[in-house]
Order: structure tokens, then C-alpha cells, then sequence
């Protein structure tokens, strides 16, 4: 009977919140040190979601006051007459349709909760919105517009890029904190 090992208890090495990947946790070390990464997950995902927000906003709100031209022609001029692509007023609100798609894709929940829309509808797929972003660099470049033109219907699918990745970020965040929850053990007298 003097052969059985006796219980130690987990000391904190005081030097912070760092684990040794040997220690075994019990189950409230490890419900903590997962509610702590669950805490931390949350704060990144609304601060990820605030700019989104802020991006799709302030893009959204660009492309609707720039409906007379395209503002980096200003910037930078052309000697070329037909700077501007044919339409540009259904391409503007085929981009503003596209932002709406976006803030669907983040923010359908609260949509349909600020405008108690129940029938509100699905955002497209992230393959369609990328369809749909790149009809006006395309067209430009197939028109043979200067790169001012390119760059500036470029936006909308730069938009798109940025916003599936941040999508994709949040995503694999929440996946990994649902794996580390998958991978509880018990470890009694740890």
C-alpha cells in the first residue's frame, strides 16, 4: 500500500498565465482556460464585426456620393476622352447591391431584427458576390480603360476579398474554440 503515489496539487508557476503543455489540467482548469479564450475570441470577433461595419459603411456610402464620375480621374488625369465606363450608373448599383449582400452576409441577424423583417432575404454566395465584383474591372479592362478606371470598379472586389477573409478568420476562431471544447478530457486527482 506504500507503493501508491500521493495527489499533488497544481501550482501556478507565478510568472503569468503560461501552461506547460505537460501539465494535466482538471476540469475547471480547463473549463477556465477555455472561458478565458472564448472571452478573448468574442472581443477579436466584435472588433473584427465593428470594421467590417465600418468598411462596408464608409465604401457604401463613397460609391453613392461619387455617382458623377470616377474620383480618382481627379487625382490622377487622363488625356483620354472615354475614361468612364459605359453605365456607370447601373455598375454603381450593382457595387451598392453588392455592399448590401456583404453587411447580409456579417449583420442578418440584426437586419432582420432592427427592420422585424422575418422574410428578409439571404445574402448570395460568396462565389456569386465575387462573380458579380469583378463584371466592372472586367469590363474595363475588355474596354481598354486607362488603370484609373480598373483601380476605382477594383474597389467593390477588393471589398469582397477583405470581407471573406475576415469571415473566414471569425469562422476558424469559433471552430477552434469548438475543437478545444471537443477535446475536454477528465482527469481526476490532477
Amino acid at each position: 500500500m506504500n507503493q501508491l503515489s500521493q495527489r499533488i496539487p497544481f501550482k501556478g508557476s507565478g510568472e503569468g498565465d503560461e501552461i506547460d503543455p505537460n501539465t494535466i489540467l482538471d476540469e475547471q482548469q480547463q473549463e477556465a482556460v477555455i472561458s478565458d479564450l472564448r472571452k478573448q475570441n468574442e472581443a477579436f470577433t466584435k472588433k473584427y464585426l465593428l470594421i467590417v461595419q465600418a468598411l462596408i459603411g464608409v465604401s457604401s456610402i463613397f460609391q453613392f456620393l461619387v455617382l458623377s464620375g470616377n474620383p480618382l480621374l481627379t487625382i490622377f488625369p487622363t488625356n483620354s476622352d472615354g475614361a468612364s465606363l459605359p453605365l456607370p450608373i447601373i455598375l454603381i448599383f450593382l457595387t451598392l447591391y453588392i455592399h448590401g449582400n456583404l453587411a447580409l452576409l456579417f449583420f442578418s441577424d440584426e437586419i432582420r431584427k432592427t427592420l422585424n423583417w422575418e422574410g428578409a432575404p439571404a445574402p448570395l454566395p460568396i462565389e456569386l458576390i465575387y462573380s458579380l465584383a469583378a463584371v466592372p474591372p472586367t469590363l474595363s479592362l475588355f474596354l481598354g480603360k486607362p488603370w484609373q478606371t480598373t483601380a476605382w470598379w477594383s474597389i467593390t472586389l477588393i471589398m469582397v476579398f477583405v470581407t471573406q477573409n475576415i469571415r473566414s478568420n471569425i469562422q476558424a476562431s469559433n471552430d477552434g474554440i469548438a475543437e478545444l471544447e471537443k477535446m475536454k478530457y477528465r482527469a481526476p486527482g490532477a
